[in-house]
């Protein structure tokens, strides 16, 4: 969990995710969307917090 120390905002921020591992990927019919199945045994996946989601403060600490 995460807290903004200038606002208090402890429910949405905005960072970075990454996801990576094996997993088929699909065109959806008549459409530009993908979907993909992954392989749960290979997924590996981390976020950061960069930023409060209400007040844009940076100063953010993990409780």
């Amino acid at each position: 969990m995460y807290k903004c120390l200038d606002c208090g905002n402890t429910e949405k921020f905005i960072g970075k995710a990454r996801e990576k591992g094996c997993a088929e990927i699909y065109k959806i019919k008549g459409g530009y969307e993908w979907s993909y199945k992954v392989s749960e045994n290979s997924w590996e996946s981390s976020f950061t917090i960069q930023k409060c989601y209400y007040c844009n403060s940076e100063n953010i600490i993990k409780i």
